[in-house]
C-alpha cells in the first residue's frame, strides 16, 4: 500500500511586463505571494522571467536590469521567511558561465534550496542565455523550467531522482492573442507529464504579451497524478489557483517501462532521423477489419487497423499497443530508430488520454501517430509531428476509415522551432 501525503500549492499566473516595468513585475508577483499564502499554500510557484523579465533582448540589457532592480531573490525569500511557505520562481540568473534562465526554489525559511538553470534553450533563449545542467531533486520537488518540459527525458530524470511533484515555471508562447491563442504544453502535454509518471504537476506562466515580442497563452494549471486538471487559469490576465494535490511517499515503485531511455537494448546513438523525402504518404486507420478489402486500389501507402500496421509501403512505421504509449520510452525509441510513423494500438489502455497522449508522443518526437481505439473510446484518428490532429472519425459508432495526407518531409526534421531541435536536445542532455 503507498502512503499518499497531501500537500496545497498555489499556481500564479502573472501579466507580462516589458523589460523597462520590472519593478512593477517583481511587485505585482510579491502580492500574489501574499494572497497565495492567504489562502494555505504552502508551495507557490510563480512563472518564468517572473523578474526581471523573459524578453530581455541581449545578456547586456538583462544585466542592466538586473543592476537598477532590488535583488530579487532576496525578495522573494523575505516573503517565504514571511509567510512560512515555499517559493518556486522563474528568475533571470547572473553566473560565471552567463546569465541563465533560472527557476530558484526557496524553503520556508527563506534559503535557497536549488538553482534550476533551464536546459532546452529555445531559438531566441540563446542570444542571451547559457544552458543549464541536471538539476537536483529538493523536498520531492522536480523543477523544470518551459521548454525543458518538451524533452521526456528531463521530466523522467527528476522522478527517477526522486520527483514526487513536477514544477514547470513557464512562459507558454503562442503565436495567436488569447483567447484563441494557445500552445502545446497548456492544451495537452503538461497533462500527459503527470500522467505518465504518476505525479501531479504545476504549470504557472504569464498573460498578455511582453516587449512586443510574445504573446503567452495563460492557461497555467495545476494537474492530478493521473492527468485531471484540477486547476486551470484563464487565457487572459492574472490569475491565482489553489488546489490540494496528493503526493505518494518516495518509495513508490517506479512505473512499468520508466527506465526505457536507460535501457542499453533501447535506442541507438546517435539516434537516426528519416531520410528528408519530397511528396505525401496517404495513412488511412480502418475503424473495422471489414473495410480492408474496399481500400484496394485507393493508393493508401499506409494502413492501420484493430490489430496494427496492415500496409507500410515504403514508411518507416513500428505498432506499440495499449499502454506502451503511456510512458515516454517506446515511443522515443521507435522515433530514435528512424520511424516516420507510430501506430498504436490502444484497444486497452488505462487512461481516457488517449488524444493528449498520441498529440504529446507525435510532438516531441516529430513524428506522425494513427490510433486505432474502440469505437467506445471515440474511434480512430491521426496526429501530425505538429501534435495536431488532422483527421478522425465523425461518427465513432459506424464502420468508417479516416485518412491523411501526411508531408514526409514533416517526420525528418527534428526542429520544434527555429534552431531547437529534439535530437540536438536530448545530445546537449549527454553531455
Amino acid at each position: 500500500m503507498v502512503a499518499v501525503t497531501t500537500m496545497r500549492v498555489a499556481c500564479c499566473q502573472l501579466e507580462a511586463r516589458d523589460l523597462g516595468a520590472a519593478p512593477r513585475a517583481l511587485a505585482e508577483a510579491l502580492e500574489m505571494c501574499d494572497a497565495a499564502a492567504a489562502a494555505g499554500a504552502e508551495l507557490v510557484v510563480l512563472p518564468e522571467g517572473t523578474s526581471p523579465g523573459y524578453v530581455l533582448g541581449s545578456a547586456a540589457a538583462g544585466r542592466a536590469a538586473l543592476a537598477a532592480g532590488p535583488d530579487a531573490t532576496v525578495a522573494f525569500a523575505d516573503r517565504a521567511r514571511r509567510h512560512g511557505v515555499a517559493i518556486v520562481v522563474g528568475l533571470v540568473v547572473d553566473t560565471p558561465a552567463g546569465l541563465v534562465n533560472a527557476a530558484v526554489h526557496l524553503g520556508a525559511d527563506g534559503v535557497v534550496r536549488a538553482l534550476v538553470a533551464k536546459r532546452f534553450l529555445w531559438h531566441f533563449d540563446r542570444a542571451w542565455f547559457v544552458a543549464g545542467a541536471e538539476a537536483p531533486v529538493v523536498d520531492g520537488i522536480g523543477v523544470l523550467v518551459c521548454a525543458d518540459a518538451r524533452l521526456p527525458e528531463i521530466a523522467d530524470g527528476l522522478v527517477q531522482r526522486g520527483a514526487r511533484l513536477l514544477v514547470n515555471c513557464t512562459a507558454w508562447v503562442t503565436n495567436e492573442a488569447p483567447p484563441r491563442g494557445t500552445n502545446p504544453q497548456a492544451e495537452f502535454l503538461w497533462r500527459v507529464r503527470a500522467l505518465e509518471h504518476g505525479v501531479p504537476a504545476v504549470a504557472a506562466t504569464k498573460s498578455g504579451t511582453e516587449a512586443g515580442v510574445c504573446s503567452y497563452s495563460g492557461r497555467s494549471q495545476i494537474v492530478a497524478a493521473d492527468g485531471t486538471v484540477l486547476a486551470m487559469a484563464a487565457a487572459a490576465g492574472p490569475d491565482l489557483l489553489v488546489a490540494d494535490v496528493e503526493l505518494a511517499d518516495a518509495d513508490r515503485p517506479p512505473r512499468a517501462e520508466q527506465h526505457a531511455f536507460a535501457d542499453a537494448a533501447g535506442p541507438p546513438w546517435p539516434p537516426r532521423t528519416p531520410p528528408l523525402r519530397a511528396g505525401y504518404a496517404y495513412c488511412v486507420v480502418v475503424s473495422d477489419d471489414t473495410l480492408l478489402d474496399r481500400l484496394g486500389g485507393h493508393g493508401a501507402r499506409v494502413v492501420v487497423g484493430p490489430r496494427g500496421v496492415v500496409v507500410a509501403d515504403d514508411v518507416a512505421i513500428e505498432t506499440l499497443h495499449d499502454d506502451a504509449m503511456l510512458v515516454p520510452g517506446p515511443a522515443r525509441a521507435s522515433a530514435m530508430r528512424g520511424c516516420e510513423f507510430i501506430a498504436w494500438v490502444a484497444r486497452h489502455v488505462s487512461t481516457a488520454l488517449v488524444v493528449e497522449v498520441a498529440r504529446t508522443r507525435a510532438l516531441e518526437n516529430r513524428v506522425f501517430v494513427a490510433v486505432w481505439q474502440p469505437a467506445a473510446h471515440g474511434g480512430p484518428f491521426i496526429v501530425g509531428p505538429s501534435g495536431r490532429v488532422l483527421a478522425r472519425t465523425p461518427d465513432p459508432h459506424l464502420p468508417f476509415a479516416v485518412g491523411a495526407l501526411c508531408l514526409l518531409a514533416e517526420a525528418a526534421t527534428k526542429e520544434m522551432a527555429p534552431g531547437t531541435d529534439a535530437w540536438v536536445g536530448v545530445a546537449e542532455l549527454r553531455g
